[in-house]
């Protein structure tokens, strides 16, 4: 009798292991082969549930993406103007786990060499300025352009300087400094 497959469970497996090879060695190094080579599986099974690297590389990333907006929604649910601000960005620099901030640097990283994955990236950050400035103006911060600005920057900052100093800024640091901008912002702390 025929072995039955999950083929949602699969494709799963697939795509959770195209995250962990881009977040350890980029997505240069994401391929059929090293996906196959990776899951225990053949070139063969990968390419039974996807077409190509480009698709391999879509889904992956679109799983990414939208269990990313969905914690940020999660973080943001049943609140309203500046606590949801406030909610929205901790969740964005002190929520994520390493493996997530590696996916995403580079996910960065490689998106200035590969059209495909600036076209994903330019998705999220579609999705992550219209739902911040939502929240900016929902707290009615006087200059909400600049502020989304600011925060980008910082979020990004925060993000980026814990690989180039081996590891995330500690939490009250983080803390501190968004503080900080709060104030800096026109947002009562906490």
């Amino acid at each position: 009798m025929p072995r039955r497959v999950d083929h949602a469970a699969r494709l799963a497996e697939i795509e959770d292991t195209v995250i962990a090879i881009a977040s350890e060695s980029g997505f240069e190094a994401v391929t059929i082969r090293a996906v196959a080579t990776r899951a225990g599986a053949s070139t063969s099974v990968v390419t039974h549930y996807v077409g190509s690297r480009d698709e391999l590389l879509h889904n992956a990333i679109q799983r990414e993406l939208a269990s990313r907006q969905a914690d940020a929604d999660t973080a943001t649910r049943d609140l309203d103007g500046a606590e949801a601000l406030r909610s929205f960005i901790e969740w964005a620099i002190l929520g994520p786990d390493e493996r997530t901030h590696r996916f995403w640097l580079a996910l960065v990283m490689a998106a200035g060499r590969q059209p495909q994955l600036r076209s994903e990236l330019d998705g999220f950050n579609e999705w992550w300025n219209g739902r911040l400035m939502q929240l900016l103006q929902g707290a009615q911060v006087a200059n909400p352009e600049i502020a989304c600005d600011l925060l980008g920057v910082f979020v990004d900052g925060v993000v980026v300087s814990g690989f180039d100093a081996g590891q995330p800024w500690p939490i009250d640091r983080r803390t501190q400094v968004l503080d900080m901008i709060w104030r800096t912002i026109g947002v009562a702390a906490h």
